[in-house]
């Protein structure tokens, strides 16, 4: 059974991953991981309108949040496909359980931007405005790491 379960388990390589990757959201479905995937093409999506839609200074902040978002998707594409690589070396486990799962910053990051592109389409706020929140990203992203770092200081106790 183990032997079955080890044939089915293909690691993914990180230079395809990598490749994939040009195309924002693509290696991160290339790996199984569909929900991040699509996530990565919605932000990208996201950021391109925020730039087209924002002032000339404005666009500067967003075209460097699309350039370090694009690199920043490509790095965690080859990570993941390395831990892939390992945890197929280290274990036969199935692969539905290697499968990454969206985490809930991501979700209500992506809720987050939704709510805001609705309001500006129902002219509550404009895009000039949304340009000026994203500092709320950098706290949010503060946020998720201080979250991650505790929960797993408590998996580290519990075990």
């Amino acid at each position: 059974m183990a032997e079955n379960n080890q044939e089915k388990i293909s690691p993914k390589s990180p230079a395809v991953a990598a490749f994939l990757s040009m195309i924002p959201g693509v290696g991160a479905l290339y790996l199984g991981n569909i929900a991040k995937g699509i996530a990565y093409m919605i932000i990208f999506a996201g950021l391109i309108v925020l730039t087209s839609h924002a002032s000339v200074t404005d666009s500067v902040v967003f075209g460097l949040l699309i350039g370090g978002f694009y690199i920043f998707q490509i790095i965690d594409s080859v990570n993941d496909a390395r831990k892939q690589a390992a945890r197929s070396a280290a274990t036969a486990l199935d692969t539905e359980g290697e499968k990454e799962e969206m985490s809930l910053f991501t979700s209500v990051f992506i809720l987050v931007l939704g709510i805001l592109f609705l309001l500006a389409n129902f002219d509550v706020i404009t895009f000039r405005q949304i340009a000026r929140l994203w500092p709320l990203l950098l706290i949010s992203i503060g946020l998720n790491i201080i979250f991650r770092y505790f929960k797993k200081e408590s998996d580290n106790e519990r075990s």
